[in-house]
């Protein structure tokens, strides 16, 4: 966790051993009374500024959350760490991350992408909810909930997404049982990054991109590649101020922007497709989350736009690697995997026929995902602004400071991990999928098993 006295974007997932954890929390029971200064708050050694431009250089942090494990085990469960101009203190501590939650108003204030809202200023775009703070962040959250979030709007999308998770599931099948070995070996990742674009694509806007396919439309190759273009460019940027950014690296600011543009252009049309057909007044079926916002109109049309364009953005890679990162540990606990595939076996009749049945009938898949999470958390941090000074450790807070606070995890991975943007393997690990018989007295499903 993390508390900062000026907005900026910095996210750290310190780890911690069972043993340390402990430690540190019988070290804060005996704390003193006496309330510090946050001035007395223990500072993470080293120049500011050397940071700063090591950052730079490096055009990112891969190891930030290595580090803060590191300096939480050598400073304790609070710390200053200053880089640049930003004064950033971390917490890691559960009774820390609970009075911060108490002190948590309805209306959060949080850091945001900066190469992200740039390109929206000077693009006179509207922000989502992604980038929006305050009153105009609930604003927009509540009217977004009914038609995201709601059990009865899941329920709508869900058979979308498993239509998308079928098709994919029988292009990877037909390329197993292509191979003479009944298997495949490949780098799994670009094909769970088209599969997670699809499957937001289609519940989003109603539509499918057509990217499972072999021959997928030059229009629709041009948007995987912005998205693409667009995530590679955040992270060259988002370490960097944008008043030397825009000096330093005026390509990657170009780049940028044209993703930017194409990315925009193509939810633009598509929403003026859904509007147009919703205008004819023919009898419709559920269509999409897009649509459905059109219909109620709590929103402008400005509004939806913006935030189509936020949660398909926001929701690719943060899909993509947990996806990934799944089939990885599937494959390194087989008998776990043999489990998961009795149970989708004995579910597959009652799923086919009623897909949100898949959430009561998959207990076993549901803890894996969750284990996943656990293991590799995408959201590595969450931050906010308290409206109200408080102590932690016997520290004094200020008000106005953002915090942070970690997903942690207590096991060690094999599969070292790097930060960009979200915490990511640094080497794409290679899967095996092969062609399994089902079991005893069932037939041969045509899903692929990792």
């Amino acid at each position: 966790m993390a508390l900062r006295a000026r907005a900026g974007v910095w996210r750290a997932a310190p780890r911690l051993s069972p043993g340390w954890a402990r430690a540190v929390g019988a070290a804060a029971v005996a704390a003193p009374k006496a309330v510090l200064p946050f001035e007395a708050i223990p500072r993470c050694p080293g120049n500011k500024w050397v940071r700063a431009l090591q950052v730079w250089r490096e055009q990112g942090f891969e190891d930030l959350h290595l580090k803060m494990q590191q300096t939480f085990q050598e400073l304790g469960p609070i710390f200053r760490y200053d880089v640049g101009g930003k004064h950033i203190v971390y917490v890691t501590l559960p009774q820390d991350v609970e009075r911060l939650q108490q002190a948590d108003s309805c209306q959060p204030q949080r850091t945001v992408l900066e190469p992200w809202l740039a390109y929206r200023q000077q693009r006179g775009h509207k922000c989502g909810v992604f980038l929006l703070n305050g009153p105009e962040w609930r604003w927009d959250r509540l009217r977004l909930n009914p038609d995201m979030l709601s059990p009865q709007a899941v329920q709508k999308y869900i058979p979308m997404v498993d239509k998308v998770a079928r098709d994919f599931s029988a292009v990877l099948m037909s390329r197993v049982l292509q191979n003479a070995r009944g298997s495949l070996t490949l780098d799994i990742q670009p094909s769970i990054f088209r599969y997670t674009i699809e499957a937001s694509n289609l519940v989003l806007f109603g539509e499918q991109l057509g990217l499972l396919g072999r021959s997928p439309s030059p229009a629709s190759l041009k948007f995987i590649h912005a998205l693409e273009a667009m995530f590679k460019s955040t992270v060259q940027l988002t370490f960097m101020p944008r008043s030397l950014s825009r000096w330093t690296s005026p390509k990657v600011w170009r780049k940028h922007f044209e993703a930017w543009d194409y990315i925009f252009q193509y939810a633009n049309t598509s929403i003026q497709k859904i509007y147009q057909e919703l205008a004819l007044g023919r009898p419709r079926q559920y269509s999409g989350i897009v649509a459905e916002l059109l219909l109620q109109a709590d929103l402008t049309l400005d509004s939806i736009k913006a935030n189509s364009i936020d949660l398909t953005a926001g929701s690719v890679d943060t899909t993509a690697y947990p996806l990934m990162m799944t089939l990885f540990e599937l494959a390194r606990n087989p008998e776990v995997q043999q489990a998961l595939r009795q149970e989708t076996l004995r579910a597959k009749v009652a799923i086919s026929d009623n897909p949100q049945r898949a959430l009561t009938e998959l207990p076993l898949l549901r803890a894996a995902l969750k284990e996943t999470l656990r293991l590799y958390p995408v959201g590595m941090t969450v931050e906010r602004q308290v409206g109200s000074d408080l102590v932690l450790q016997n520290y004094h807070i200020p008000a106005g400071v953002l915090k942070n606070f970690q997903v942690e995890t207590l096991t060690r991975e094999d599969v070292r991990m790097i930060y960009r943007f979200i915490l990511m393997p640094s080497t794409l690990p290679l899967l095996t999928f092969r062609a399994l018989d089902a079991l005893p007295g069932q037939p041969r499903d045509q899903t692929s098993s990792p």
